[in-house]
């Protein structure tokens, strides 16, 4: 006897030249009547798992073993690729195939096993993804690897690529299309956009406590206008620094509409005090945009030079408090 339940065949006709057909009309009656007296809830229910179950289930990529997010500088003619940040999925693909920001690979505490992990990594022939203000621009090939230090010694622990179309790309990772990007609206800022990051910045430090007078002498570096999210609204970035005779006040800020008005969502402060030979220096520059984990906003990174090293920082937007904080901090290199 077949069991009842949704989903199952019509029960086969009994007896001889189809005698039990009457049973069979009967059944169908029977769960005819069920269905129909059925609540709504119930039976949306049951249409749905079937077409669920009828869906092609989704492929997700296989993630590289090890992914790593780079830093492209750029040295004379030549490129190189710096490790921002790697995320170790192993063969068992255990993790998201969103690529996390951990763990981290740092700069003071660059192990055997993550020098040999980069070795690896930097294959000959190994073709890497480029980007440029959130856009996959094509793939640039490894020609050899820069590796050395380590144990207390100055670390460099970037590779040569190669690369020949334009514009050039600012950031680099191991993958194909699991980290696709979007089409760049990165762009130098205008006089305005410059101005309006100055008279934020100023009125940021001015609350701060600085003094009005000082700030006036405030200078604003190289400035990028580009869009960080899929709603259109304009984010400019730059740093402001105002220098006395005591110390160097460095505020890294980003400044983005709500209206027609902007406001800074971020503002990073910096204070220097060695100002003669700058021991303790921390300048900090935007680098690039890059949307890691797919989530349709993009993370910010940035640039920091030390006395003898330097370093990353990668950015999340908060969406619940409106503004960017620190999601990571480290690669780079130096003594």
């Amino acid at each position: 006897m077949i069991e009842e339940g949704y989903g199952t065949v019509v029960p086969p006709f009994y007896g001889k030249n189809g005698g039990g057909a009457w049973r069979t009309t009967l059944w169908l009656a029977c769960r005819t009547l069920k269905w129909l007296t059925m609540k709504t809830t119930q039976r949306t229910v049951i249409l749905m798992s079937v077409a669920l179950a009828a869906q092609p289930q989704v492929v997700r990529p296989r993630m590289p073993e090890d992914v790593t997010i780079f830093a492209v500088r750029h040295q004379a003619q030549a490129l190189e690729i710096d490790p921002i940040v790697i995320v170790h999925y192993g063969a068992d693909q255990r993790f998201t195939t969103i690529p996390s920001l951990n763990p981290p690979l740092g700069s003071e505490d660059a192990t055997v096993t993550d020098l040999r992990r980069l070795g690896k990594i930097y294959k000959a022939g190994s073709h890497f993804s480029v980007f440029r203000g959130g856009e996959r621009l094509g793939h640039a090939v490894v020609r050899s690897s820069n590796i050395e230090g380590g144990d207390g010694d100055c670390v460099d622990l970037s590779a040569a690529i190669s690369y020949d179309s334009t514009p050039p790309p600012l950031l680099a990772t191991n993958t194909g299309p699991e980290i696709p990007g979007h089409v760049s609206q990165r762009r130098p800022a205008t006089s305005a956009e410059r101005a309006v990051v100055v008279e934020l910045a100023r009125q940021w430090l001015s609350d701060y406590g600085l003094d009005k007078q000082l700030l006036q002498q405030g200078t604003l570096g190289a400035t990028i206008s580009t869009e960080l999210r899929k709603d259109g609204v304009r984010a400019i970035i730059g740093r402001f620094d105002v220098t006395s005779k005591y110390a160097i006040h460095r505020l890294f800020a980003i400044a983005e509409q709500d209206g027609k008005q902007y406001h800074l969502t971020l503002a990073n402060l910096e204070i220097q005090h060695d100002v003669e030979d700058g021991t303790d220096k921390a300048e900090r520059e935007y680098l690039d945009q890059l949307d890691i984990n797919n989530d349709g906003v993009d993370e910010v990174v940035s640039s920091v030079s030390y006395y003898e090293s330097w370093a990353y920082t990668i950015w999340r937007f908060d969406v619940k408090h409106g503004g960017w904080h620190k999601s990571y901090t480290g690669g780079g290199g130096g003594c």
